[in-house]
């Protein structure tokens, strides 16, 4: 396991926190896997499940059973699992802004678009690899002001380039279920049939862009502009997994 640690913007004078990222498994075959917990930092169940992955994913790497790089980030949002008001936690929104941590990451298809241009060729595979290197570039220079905007780069730069996205919530009384694009769905209903989700809800857009479709969604609006001459795949797969209740 190799930790990396990434410094977030200071919220104010004398204070500086950090965001950690767990990898495992070999980072230089092309294939990744990224989950993240408790973006609602109020929404433990998703931690708990990033402490028992931690363990088995330790013991899978440790007997060379992992043939892709899996990125796991526990704790997610540092600055919402700060945020108590008289004992009680407040870990959805952003006191400072009232944001919802889950919402505005930044949709990169214009930005991507304007990189590109026409450049992407008949190869789909040539033209995924064009496509995250853009969208690494595009979030590198993305000037963050906040603390907040620097957490919400910080994690979707360590996502933008996974085949698969998982990020952990919970709801305050329910049963297991899913989040994810329509598009997605036959890539998704296995993982939905292996962990015993209830209902899977489906949208193209859901709005104020959350972290899931930040990840996903620029992959199948771009296919739409670019046609099948440049074919584009959709190679994100990107689910918000709630783990039930509190």
């Amino acid at each position: 396991m190799r930790t990396q640690q990434h410094p977030l913007p200071s919220s104010a004078l004398g204070t500086q926190r950090q965001l950690n990222s767990l990898h495992f498994g070999p980072a230089d075959t092309g294939r990744k896997v990224y989950i993240q917990a408790s973006l609602h930092a109020d929404e433990l169940p998703g931690m708990l499940v990033a402490h028992h992955l931690r363990q088995r994913l330790a013991a899978l790497e440790e007997a060379g059973a992992l043939d892709a790089e899996i990125v796991l980030v526990p704790v997610c949002n540092p600055l919402g699992l700060a945020q108590a008001v008289q004992h009680n936690p407040q870990g959805r929104f952003d006191l400072k802004t009232g944001e919802n941590f889950n919402r505005h990451y930044p949709a990169l298809k214009d930005e991507i678009i304007r990189r590109l241009g026409a450049s992407l060729s008949a190869d789909a595979d040539t033209n995924k690899a064009n496509i995250r290197k853009a969208m690494r570039e595009a979030l590198a220079n993305w000037k963050v002001t906040t603390e907040l905007e620097g957490l919400r780069r910080t994690l979707l730069a360590l996502a933008c380039d996974a085949d698969i996205v998982l990020d952990l919530h919970c709801d305050c009384e329910a049963v297991m279920h899913l989040y994810t694009l329509t598009p997605l769905w036959p890539a998704v209903e296995p993982l939905a049939r292996y962990i015993g989700a209830h209902a899977t809800l489906l949208a193209t857009e859901s709005g104020d862009n959350p972290f899931d479709e930040a990840c996903s969604q620029t992959w199948w609006q771009l296919a739409e502009h670019y046609g099948p001459q440049q074919p584009v795949p959709l190679a994100c797969v990107a689910v918000t997994v709630e783990l039930r209740g509190l």
